[in-house]
C-alpha cells in the first residue's frame, strides 16, 4: 500500500512539472534570413533592398535582422562585445526610401538603463532593466542628390538649379516612416517584459504593448527614439499568488491521486 502510495505521488509530481514546461514552452516559427553578414567590429554602413531580411552578426555575438519594405540605406553602431549573445529583429515600414541609423548599447546612464536598475514608467508602475540591450533608431529621407552651386541655397536634399545656377526648388521629402516592429528573444529572464520607449519631452519611460510571438518578445510603433525591454518588478503578492496557484494544482493533483487510490482498493 505505501509503495503504491509512493508511485502515486511520485506519478503526481512528474506530471506536474510536465505539464508547467509545456505551458511555458514557445514554438519557433521566425522566417530565415535571406543573407548574413558577420561584422567584425562595431559598425556597418549598407544599402538594403526593399523586402530583403538581412541578419547582421557583430563580433559573432549580437543579432540584429533588419527588413524593410521600401530601401534602406543603413547605419549601424553595436557594442556586441558589451551586449553579448543577443537575437532582435527589427522590420521597418515606409512609403519611399530612407536613410536609417541604428545604435545598439548595453547601457545609458543618461536614461537611467544600468543593469539591475529600477524605473518608473508613465503608469507609475515599477520596471527592472535586466535585459542589457537598448537600440536608439533615427530616420531621415534618403536624398539622392544636391545643389550646392547657390552659396545661398540651404536645401541638402533633391532639387533643381535653374540655368543660372539658382537654387528655386524647396526640399521635398522623398521618404516617411511610418512604423517598425521590435522583436528580441524570449527567455526565462526577460519572458514578462515589455518594450518602453523613452520620451524626452516628459523624460519618462512609456511601455507599448508586447506579445510573445514565435518564441520572440515583438511590439509595433510609429515612434522613433531610444527602444529597451523592461520586466515588471515582481511584488511580495504576486510571489505569494505564483506560490499559491502551483499549490492548489498540486493539492488538487495529489487528491485525485488519493482518490483513485482509495478507489482501486
Amino acid at each position: 500500500m505505501k509503495k503504491n502510495v509512493s508511485k502515486l505521488l511520485l506519478s503526481a509530481f512528474t506530471m506536474l512539472i510536465v505539464l508547467s514546461l509545456i505551458s511555458s514552452m514557445n514554438v519557433t516559427a521566425v522566417e530565415t534570413p535571406d543573407q548574413t553578414i558577420e561584422v567584425q567590429g562595431d559598425a556597418i554602413q549598407t544599402q538594403l533592398q526593399s523586402n530583403l531580411r538581412t541578419m547582421f552578426i557583430f563580433s559573432e555575438k549580437t543579432k540584429l535582422t533588419v527588413s524593410a519594405n521600401i530601401g534602406l540605406e543603413l547605419d549601424i553602431n553595436c557594442q556586441a562585445l558589451r551586449i553579448g549573445d543577443k537575437d532582435v529583429i527589427i522590420e521597418v515600414e515606409g512609403n519611399d526610401d530612407l536613410r536609417m541609423t541604428m545604435t545598439c548599447t548595453r547601457e545609458e546612464t543618461q536614461l537611467d538603463l544600468m543593469s539591475g536598475s529600477l524605473n518608473r514608467v508613465r503608469n507609475r508602475n515599477a520596471y527592472r532593466y535586466l535585459e542589457g540591450f537598448c537600440i536608439t533608431m533615427e530616420c531621415t529621407p534618403n536624398y539622392n542628390c544636391q545643389c550646392k552651386c547657390d552659396p545661398d541655397c540651404v536645401c541638402d536634399c533633391q532639387c533643381k538649379c535653374d540655368p543660372d545656377c539658382n537654387c528655386n526648388s524647396e526640399c521635398p521629402y522623398d521618404g516617411v516612416f511610418l512604423k517598425a516592429r521590435l522583436s528580441i528573444k524570449a527567455t526565462d529572464q526577460n519572458r514578462l517584459g515589455q518594450w518602453a520607449c523613452y520620451d524626452d519631452e516628459n523624460e519618462e519611460w512609456v511601455t507599448a504593448p508586447t506579445i510573445n510571438q514565435d518564441g520572440y518578445l515583438t511590439a509595433e510603433t510609429n515612434v522613433l527614439a531610444t527602444w529597451t525591454l523592461l520586466v515588471p518588478e515582481v511584488t511580495t503578492s504576486a510571489i505569494v499568488g505564483t506560490v499559491a496557484i502551483a499549490s492548489v494544482s498540486a493539492l488538487g493533483i495529489l487528491s485525485l491521486s488519493v482518490f483513485y487510490l482509495k478507489k482501486r482498493h
